[in-house]
Protein backbone atom coordinates (compact mmCIF):
# COMPACT_ATOMS: atom_id res chain seq x y z
CA UNK A 1 0.00 0.00 0.00
CA UNK A 2 1.30 3.55 -0.88
CA UNK A 3 0.35 6.78 0.68
CA UNK A 4 1.46 9.52 -1.06
CA UNK A 5 1.25 12.89 0.57
CA UNK A 6 1.40 16.31 -2.06
CA UNK A 7 2.09 19.48 -0.77
CA UNK A 8 0.07 22.88 -2.25
CA UNK A 9 1.49 26.21 -1.43
CA UNK A 10 1.29 25.09 3.09
CA UNK A 11 -1.38 22.46 2.64
CA UNK A 12 -0.21 19.13 2.48
CA UNK A 13 -2.55 16.28 1.06
CA UNK A 14 -3.05 13.06 1.26
CA UNK A 15 -3.86 10.35 -0.95
CA UNK A 16 -4.42 7.55 0.81
CA UNK A 17 -3.21 3.24 -1.08
CA UNK A 18 -2.83 4.76 -4.57
CA UNK A 19 -2.38 2.31 -7.50
CA UNK A 20 0.99 2.18 -8.42
CA UNK A 21 0.40 3.81 -11.64
CA UNK A 22 -1.03 6.47 -9.96
CA UNK A 23 1.16 7.72 -7.67
CA UNK A 24 1.53 11.54 -8.03
CA UNK A 25 5.23 12.15 -9.34
CA UNK A 26 4.83 15.78 -7.17
CA UNK A 27 4.51 13.53 -4.17
CA UNK A 28 7.17 15.26 -1.06
CA UNK A 29 6.34 11.87 0.92
CA UNK A 30 5.60 8.13 -0.08
CA UNK A 31 4.89 5.66 2.54
CA UNK A 32 5.23 2.48 1.62
CA UNK A 33 3.33 -0.30 3.97
CA UNK A 34 3.44 -3.76 3.20
CA UNK A 35 4.33 -2.85 -0.34
CA UNK A 36 4.02 -5.18 -3.11
CA UNK A 37 6.55 -5.77 -5.70
CA UNK A 38 4.40 -3.98 -8.21
CA UNK A 39 4.56 -0.68 -5.87
CA UNK A 40 7.94 -1.44 -5.01
CA UNK A 41 8.67 -1.06 -8.92
CA UNK A 42 6.88 2.10 -9.54
CA UNK A 43 8.50 3.82 -6.74
CA UNK A 44 11.39 2.83 -8.04
CA UNK A 45 11.13 3.99 -11.85
CA UNK A 46 9.51 7.29 -10.18
CA UNK A 47 12.76 8.07 -7.94
CA UNK A 48 15.47 6.48 -9.56
CA UNK A 49 16.60 3.77 -6.74
CA UNK A 50 16.28 0.28 -5.83
CA UNK A 51 14.41 -0.26 -2.63
CA UNK A 52 15.25 -2.45 -0.23
CA UNK A 53 14.35 -6.03 0.46
CA UNK A 54 12.87 -7.03 3.88
CA UNK A 55 15.74 -9.60 4.65
CA UNK A 56 18.46 -6.14 4.08
CA UNK A 57 16.38 -3.76 6.14
CA UNK A 58 16.89 -6.58 9.28
CA UNK A 59 20.66 -6.76 8.88
CA UNK A 60 22.29 -5.32 11.78
CA UNK A 61 25.58 -3.76 10.43
CA UNK A 62 25.71 -0.08 10.58
CA UNK A 63 26.95 0.02 6.67
CA UNK A 64 23.99 -2.01 5.75
CA UNK A 65 21.54 0.39 7.72
CA UNK A 66 22.91 4.00 6.94
CA UNK A 67 24.16 4.14 3.40
CA UNK A 68 24.19 6.44 0.33
CA UNK A 69 23.46 4.87 -3.35
CA UNK A 70 22.10 5.90 -6.56
CA UNK A 71 21.92 9.60 -5.34
CA UNK A 72 19.53 8.44 -2.33
CA UNK A 73 20.00 8.36 1.80
CA UNK A 74 18.74 5.04 2.91
CA UNK A 75 18.46 5.05 6.67
CA UNK A 76 17.11 2.47 8.98
CA UNK A 77 16.07 2.30 12.63
CA UNK A 78 13.78 -0.38 14.20
CA UNK A 79 10.66 1.10 16.00
CA UNK A 80 8.36 -0.13 18.94
CA UNK A 81 4.79 -1.02 17.76
CA UNK A 82 2.07 -2.32 19.11
CA UNK A 83 1.74 -0.81 22.47
CA UNK A 84 -1.37 0.13 22.38
CA UNK A 85 -2.79 -3.65 21.48
CA UNK A 86 -0.81 -5.05 24.82
CA UNK A 87 1.19 -6.74 22.11
CA UNK A 88 4.62 -4.79 21.94
CA UNK A 89 7.41 -5.50 19.39
CA UNK A 90 9.86 -3.77 17.15
CA UNK A 91 10.94 -4.03 13.38
CA UNK A 92 12.54 -1.88 10.92
CA UNK A 93 11.70 1.39 9.05
CA UNK A 94 13.81 2.81 6.44
CA UNK A 95 13.92 6.26 5.91
CA UNK A 96 15.22 7.26 2.06
CA UNK A 97 16.13 10.59 1.07
CA UNK A 98 16.48 11.56 -3.04
CA UNK A 99 16.26 14.38 -4.45
CA UNK A 100 13.47 16.44 -2.95
CA UNK A 101 11.30 13.40 -1.63
CA UNK A 102 10.76 11.38 1.40
CA UNK A 103 10.40 7.66 0.86
CA UNK A 104 9.52 5.71 3.97
CA UNK A 105 9.25 1.45 3.76
CA UNK A 106 7.68 -0.56 6.91
CA UNK A 107 6.05 -3.65 7.39
CA UNK A 108 4.70 -2.60 10.67
CA UNK A 109 2.59 -0.07 12.21
CA UNK A 110 3.85 2.43 14.48
CA UNK A 111 1.69 4.20 16.01
CA UNK A 112 3.91 7.56 15.91
CA UNK A 113 3.33 7.72 11.59
CA UNK A 114 -0.48 7.95 12.10
CA UNK A 115 0.03 10.69 14.84
CA UNK A 116 2.23 12.59 12.57
CA UNK A 117 0.47 12.27 9.10
CA UNK A 118 -2.58 13.29 10.93
CA UNK A 119 -0.99 16.56 12.60
CA UNK A 120 1.09 17.23 8.81
CA UNK A 121 -2.71 16.44 7.14
CA UNK A 122 -4.50 18.83 9.72
CA UNK A 123 -2.30 21.69 9.80
CA UNK A 124 -3.19 21.61 6.09
CA UNK A 125 -6.72 20.82 5.61
CA UNK A 126 -5.04 17.54 3.57
CA UNK A 127 -7.55 15.01 2.52
CA UNK A 128 -7.01 14.54 -1.42
CA UNK A 129 -11.08 14.42 -1.42
CA UNK A 130 -10.60 18.14 -0.08
CA UNK A 131 -8.40 18.85 -2.79
CA UNK A 132 -10.80 17.40 -5.57
CA UNK A 133 -13.75 19.23 -4.19
CA UNK A 134 -12.36 22.46 -5.25
CA UNK A 135 -12.31 21.29 -8.59
CA UNK A 136 -15.70 19.18 -9.22
CA UNK A 137 -18.81 21.48 -9.33
CA UNK A 138 -22.31 20.58 -7.53
CA UNK A 139 -25.12 19.22 -9.21
CA UNK A 140 -26.55 23.00 -9.20
CA UNK A 141 -24.36 24.78 -10.36
CA UNK A 142 -24.20 25.94 -13.86
CA UNK A 143 -21.34 26.91 -15.69
CA UNK A 144 -17.50 26.26 -15.81
CA UNK A 145 -16.12 24.88 -12.25
CA UNK A 146 -14.61 27.32 -10.02
CA UNK A 147 -11.43 28.32 -10.10
CA UNK A 148 -8.81 26.24 -7.44
CA UNK A 149 -7.60 28.13 -4.61
CA UNK A 150 -4.11 30.16 -4.80
CA UNK A 151 -1.44 29.13 -3.39
CA UNK A 152 -0.44 30.52 0.06
CA UNK A 153 2.91 32.41 0.37
CA UNK A 154 3.62 30.15 2.76
CA UNK A 155 5.78 27.35 2.35
CA UNK A 156 5.27 23.96 2.38
CA UNK A 157 7.22 21.30 4.55
CA UNK A 158 9.96 19.52 2.30
CA UNK A 159 11.25 16.37 2.68
CA UNK A 160 13.48 16.89 4.83
CA UNK A 161 11.64 18.95 7.63
CA UNK A 162 9.28 15.69 7.10
CA UNK A 163 11.78 13.76 7.65
CA UNK A 164 12.46 15.49 11.14
CA UNK A 165 9.01 15.33 11.73
CA UNK A 166 8.47 12.16 11.84
CA UNK A 167 11.66 11.28 13.73
CA UNK A 168 10.77 14.04 16.10
CA UNK A 169 7.74 12.22 16.74
CA UNK A 170 8.50 8.90 17.12
CA UNK A 171 11.63 10.08 19.81
CA UNK A 172 7.95 11.54 21.55
CA UNK A 173 6.21 8.40 21.13
CA UNK A 174 9.33 6.66 22.72
CA UNK A 175 9.38 9.39 25.15
CA UNK A 176 5.86 8.70 26.33
CA UNK A 177 6.20 4.52 26.32
CA UNK A 178 9.14 5.24 29.06
CA UNK A 179 6.95 7.07 30.81
CA UNK A 180 3.78 4.82 31.22
CA UNK A 181 6.81 2.03 32.14
CA UNK A 182 8.09 4.19 34.73
CA UNK A 183 3.94 4.57 35.89
CA UNK A 184 3.59 1.02 35.82
CA UNK A 185 6.86 0.17 37.72
CA UNK A 186 5.79 2.68 40.52
CA UNK A 187 2.46 0.71 40.63
CA UNK A 188 4.26 -2.58 40.68
CA UNK A 189 6.66 -1.44 43.89
CA UNK A 190 3.33 -0.29 46.08
CA UNK A 191 1.69 -3.53 44.96
CA UNK A 192 4.80 -5.45 46.15
CA UNK A 193 5.47 -3.39 49.68
CA UNK A 194 1.89 -3.23 50.34
CA UNK A 195 1.25 -6.57 50.66
CA UNK A 196 4.41 -6.89 52.79
CA UNK A 197 2.53 -4.98 55.63
CA UNK A 198 -0.65 -7.87 55.56
CA UNK A 199 -0.09 -10.04 57.91
CA UNK A 200 -1.82 -13.21 56.16
CA UNK A 201 0.56 -14.86 53.51
CA UNK A 202 0.37 -13.51 49.95
CA UNK A 203 -0.86 -16.01 47.37
CA UNK A 204 1.32 -17.66 45.04
CA UNK A 205 -1.39 -16.26 41.82
CA UNK A 206 -0.56 -12.74 43.20
CA UNK A 207 3.38 -13.20 42.94
CA UNK A 208 3.27 -15.36 39.59
CA UNK A 209 1.71 -11.59 38.31
CA UNK A 210 3.65 -9.56 40.06
CA UNK A 211 6.49 -11.48 37.99
CA UNK A 212 4.09 -11.09 35.07
CA UNK A 213 4.11 -7.63 34.85
CA UNK A 214 8.07 -7.13 35.78
CA UNK A 215 8.83 -9.29 33.05
CA UNK A 216 6.71 -7.38 30.34
CA UNK A 217 7.92 -3.82 31.96
CA UNK A 218 11.70 -5.46 31.39
CA UNK A 219 10.84 -6.61 27.88
CA UNK A 220 9.39 -3.36 27.01
CA UNK A 221 12.57 -1.82 28.38
CA UNK A 222 15.04 -3.64 26.80
CA UNK A 223 13.00 -3.32 22.90
CA UNK A 224 12.97 0.26 23.28
CA UNK A 225 16.77 0.56 24.71
CA UNK A 226 17.52 -0.98 21.16
CA UNK A 227 15.43 0.86 19.42
CA UNK A 228 16.92 4.07 20.95
CA UNK A 229 20.18 2.17 20.02
CA UNK A 230 19.34 2.36 16.28
CA UNK A 231 18.21 6.24 16.75
CA UNK A 232 21.26 7.04 18.23
CA UNK A 233 23.27 5.61 15.12
CA UNK A 234 20.80 6.95 12.38
CA UNK A 235 20.73 10.97 13.88
CA UNK A 236 24.95 11.64 13.22
CA UNK A 237 24.10 9.92 9.69
CA UNK A 238 21.06 12.34 9.25
CA UNK A 239 23.02 15.28 9.92
CA UNK A 240 25.61 14.51 7.69
CA UNK A 241 22.92 13.87 5.01
CA UNK A 242 21.36 17.29 5.51
CA UNK A 243 25.07 19.12 6.22
CA UNK A 244 25.31 17.65 1.91
CA UNK A 245 21.87 19.07 1.25
CA UNK A 246 22.25 22.45 2.93
CA UNK A 247 19.23 22.44 5.18
CA UNK A 248 18.05 25.40 7.03
CA UNK A 249 19.71 26.32 10.04
CA UNK A 250 16.36 25.22 12.42
CA UNK A 251 16.90 21.76 11.13
CA UNK A 252 20.03 21.47 12.25
CA UNK A 253 18.86 22.42 15.50
CA UNK A 254 15.69 20.48 15.70
CA UNK A 255 18.60 17.08 14.66
CA UNK A 256 20.85 18.08 17.09
CA UNK A 257 17.81 18.67 19.99
CA UNK A 258 16.63 15.27 19.30
CA UNK A 259 20.72 13.85 19.74
CA UNK A 260 19.87 15.31 22.88
CA UNK A 261 17.31 14.02 23.46
CA UNK A 262 17.93 10.76 22.22
CA UNK A 263 20.71 10.61 24.95
CA UNK A 264 18.61 11.53 28.17
CA UNK A 265 16.11 8.42 26.93
CA UNK A 266 19.33 6.53 27.00
CA UNK A 267 19.97 7.47 30.91
CA UNK A 268 16.38 7.19 31.67
CA UNK A 269 16.09 3.12 30.12
CA UNK A 270 18.45 2.72 32.35
CA UNK A 271 17.78 4.01 35.53
CA UNK A 272 14.22 1.52 34.74
CA UNK A 273 16.38 -1.41 34.19
CA UNK A 274 17.67 -0.71 37.36
CA UNK A 275 14.39 -0.49 38.99
CA UNK A 276 13.08 -3.74 36.99
CA UNK A 277 15.97 -5.69 38.24
CA UNK A 278 15.39 -4.25 41.86
CA UNK A 279 11.50 -5.04 41.91
CA UNK A 280 12.16 -8.69 40.63
CA UNK A 281 14.81 -9.16 43.24
CA UNK A 282 12.72 -7.85 46.27
CA UNK A 283 9.90 -10.01 44.51
CA UNK A 284 11.89 -12.65 44.55
CA UNK A 285 12.89 -12.22 47.85
CA UNK A 286 9.17 -11.78 49.41
CA UNK A 287 8.67 -15.14 48.02
CA UNK A 288 11.51 -16.45 49.76
CA UNK A 289 10.38 -14.98 52.89
CA UNK A 290 7.26 -16.72 52.63
CA UNK A 291 8.11 -19.94 51.62
CA UNK A 292 10.92 -19.73 54.91
CA UNK A 293 8.14 -18.75 56.75
CA UNK A 294 5.95 -21.87 55.90
CA UNK A 295 8.85 -24.31 56.15
CA UNK A 296 9.24 -22.45 59.78
CA UNK A 297 5.86 -23.52 60.69
CA UNK A 298 6.58 -27.17 59.43
CA UNK A 299 9.80 -27.44 61.32
CA UNK A 300 8.12 -26.23 64.78
CA UNK A 301 5.16 -28.20 64.41
CA UNK A 302 7.66 -31.60 63.48
CA UNK A 303 9.71 -30.80 66.73
CA UNK A 304 6.91 -29.68 68.40
CA UNK A 305 5.23 -33.36 68.27
CA UNK A 306 8.32 -35.15 68.30
CA UNK A 307 8.77 -35.94 72.10
CA UNK A 308 5.13 -36.59 72.28
CA UNK A 309 5.43 -39.25 69.42
CA UNK A 310 8.83 -40.37 71.46
CA UNK A 311 7.09 -41.30 74.73
CA UNK A 312 3.68 -42.64 72.94
CA UNK A 313 6.15 -45.20 71.34
CA UNK A 314 7.45 -46.16 74.65
CA UNK A 315 4.13 -46.55 76.02
CA UNK A 316 3.00 -48.16 73.06
CA UNK A 317 5.62 -51.24 72.61
CA UNK A 318 4.35 -54.71 73.89
CA UNK A 319 6.78 -55.93 76.99
CA UNK A 320 5.50 -58.15 79.58
CA UNK A 321 7.29 -56.41 82.72
CA UNK A 322 6.25 -52.82 82.31
CA UNK A 323 5.47 -51.25 85.75
CA UNK A 324 3.39 -48.39 84.62
CA UNK A 325 1.00 -50.64 83.07
CA UNK A 326 -0.33 -51.67 86.18
CA UNK A 327 0.26 -48.58 87.71
CA UNK A 328 -3.40 -46.62 88.58
CA UNK A 329 -1.73 -43.36 87.21
CA UNK A 330 0.15 -44.41 84.70
CA UNK A 331 -2.33 -43.46 81.83
CA UNK A 332 -2.61 -39.95 82.65
CA UNK A 333 1.09 -39.51 83.57
CA UNK A 334 1.89 -40.69 79.80
CA UNK A 335 -0.57 -38.17 78.42
CA UNK A 336 1.02 -35.33 80.93
CA UNK A 337 4.09 -36.10 79.23
CA UNK A 338 3.65 -35.83 76.21
CA UNK A 339 1.83 -32.48 76.76
CA UNK A 340 5.09 -31.42 78.93
CA UNK A 341 7.07 -32.64 76.14
CA UNK A 342 5.06 -30.82 73.25
CA UNK A 343 5.04 -27.31 75.53
CA UNK A 344 8.72 -27.33 76.34
CA UNK A 345 10.14 -26.75 72.95
CA UNK A 346 7.63 -24.23 72.33
CA UNK A 347 8.51 -21.98 74.72
CA UNK A 348 12.06 -22.07 74.17
CA UNK A 349 11.63 -21.47 70.67
CA UNK A 350 9.31 -18.51 72.13
CA UNK A 351 11.82 -17.48 74.48
CA UNK A 352 14.85 -17.54 71.80
CA UNK A 353 12.44 -15.69 69.46
CA UNK A 354 12.53 -17.80 66.79
CA UNK A 355 8.79 -17.80 66.90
Amino acid sequence: MIDAYTVFGSQVRRYAAVRPDEVPPEAVWLDLRNPTRDEEKAVEELCGIEVPTREEMREIEVSSRLYSEDGGDFMTASLVYGLDEGKPDFGPVTFILVQNRLITLRYTDPRSFQIFATKLCRDGNGSAEAAKGYFLPSRDHYGPPPAPPKPSRMKGPTADSIAIGLLETVIDRVADMLEAIAADLDRIGTDIFRSSDDKTPTPTADFQQLLKRIGAAGDLSSRTRESLATLDRLLPYLQFVLDRRKPQKEQKLRVKAMARDVASLNDFVSFLSNKTTFLLDTTVGMISIEQNAIIKIFSVAAVGFMPPTLVASIYGMNFTHMPELTWRFGYPMAIGVMVLSALLPLLFFRHKKWL
